[in-house]
């Protein structure tokens, strides 16, 4: 009897709900797998309660800025590797499959160390037969002959690499050109999730319109001139909820990640009184935000549960990931990329005036991509399994 393959899921947690919805779009899609047991490694926002509530190992590995000691784990003695699993965990020799599905981290606006780290555990799985795959995701771009070197090794040497969009798809083939046929373009994969109602949905009066900020937007990390950009941006989502509260609507603001977005949301209600919403389940934010006449997200994810659910939104873009999803969807005029109270309630303006409109579009647009994420699984499969398991 085969033993069950050991499926690592990388660059995901339980805090930001994107990033949750593509932990739950792999299970969903390892459904497929006749035989697997999920492993996910120890951090911050991958608490030890939740990942057991999953059955999933616990995977041993080390990082600390230059060092990396994850490799060198994995050549502990096989007697002190089983003492390991009576305790639940593993290394990485024992891992048969690699999903990594951080969404957007690499890149030069990401720490060189976590791209080189990444490329080397990439070559370890490579010499030892085993598939890393790059579940869709945005790339780049790579300025640095260091970033293009270790986007080189790891495009040669992983077996599969889904790139969700063509500027992505050209920040690659800056570091290799012409790019392999385990390069392919497909769109985000949690466009196919069930929304799912639970305990946690609160009642809200209809029609109502939710807001989804973004921290990282007005972070220090991402952006040099953050504070300054702060202001303007509250006070453009704080003018938007006051011309949607005169047009009949209610404002509710949603909580899509963790501290930093409920403060950004708070600080946004005290200019424009509206509700303010905090719900963990992932599937149940679907839900909720499927239920809104209109979205304005600053959360990829978010305006991904929008538009997959057939409900117009409008987003506001700090990266190329936006603009890119939004045309998937048929939305480009609706991606706000200069925020200001002025742009984005003209943008609600032109979105209420077209809505009638958009509704049959998107939901077309809707159902091409879901159809799309499904031939991604199977290309996926296809690499994967032999023939007969397929």
């Amino acid at each position: 009897m085969n033993k069950p393959l050991l499926v690592e899921i990388k660059g995901v947690q339980f805090r930001n709900k994107g990033a949750y919805l593509m932990l739950l779009a792999c299970l969903d899609g390892l459904k497929s797998l006749p035989d697997y047991q999920l492993v996910l490694s120890p951090g911050p926002n991958l608490p030890y309660p939740e990942r057991a509530r999953l059955g999933a190992w616990q995977k041993l590995a080390f990082r600390r800025k230059g060092l990396d000691l994850t490799g060198v784990i994995a050549k502990f003695p096989a007697a002190l590797q089983r003492l390991f699993k009576r305790y639940g965990m593993v290394t990485e020799r024992d891992i048969d499959i690699v999903l990594e599905a951080s969404g957007f981290a690499y890149g030069d606006q990401w720490p060189l160390q976590f791209l080189q780290n990444t490329a080397k555990e990439v070559k370890r799985f490579h010499h030892a037969g085993k598939p890393f795959v790059f579940m869709p995701q945005a790339f780049g771009p790579f300025a640095s002959e260091h970033s293009k070197a270790a986007m080189r090794d790891i495009i040669q040497h992983a077996r599969l690499i889904f790139v969700r969009d063509p500027v992505s798809l050209a920040h690659l083939q800056s570091c290799v050109n012409p790019l392999p046929d385990n390069v392919i373009l497909t769109p985000d994969f949690t466009v196919g999730l069930t929304p799912q109602a639970n305990y946690e949905l609160p009642e809200v009066s209809k029609p109502y319109v939710a807001l989804i900020p973004n921290s990282k937007v007005v972070s220090k990390y991402n952006h040099a001139d953050a504070e300054a950009m702060r202001s303007g941006y509250v006070s453009a989502f704080a003018a938007a909820a006051d011309k949607l509260t005169v047009l009949g609507y209610q404002v509710v603001m949603v909580n899509h990640e963790g501290r930093e977005d409920a403060e950004l949301c708070a600080e946004i209600a005290k200019l424009s009184p509206c509700a303010l919403v905090q719900i963990e389940d992932p599937l149940a934010v679907k839900a909720f935000i499927g239920g809104a006449d209109l979205v304005i997200s600053s959360r990829f994810h978010g305006a991904v549960n929008a538009l997959s659910q057939g409900v117009p939104c409008i987003a506001t873009s700090w990266s190329h990931k936006y603009h890119a999803m939004m045309s998937d969807f048929g939305m480009a005029d609706y991606c706000v990329q200069d925020l200001t109270a002025e742009s984005l309630c003209l943008s609600i303006d032109l979105l209420l005036t077209n809505k009638d409109d958009i509704l049959p579009h998107l939901a077309d647009n809707a159902a091409q991509l879901k159809k799309r994420n499904k031939q991604m699984w199977q290309q996926l499969w296809q690499h994967l399994l032999p023939t007969e398991q397929r």
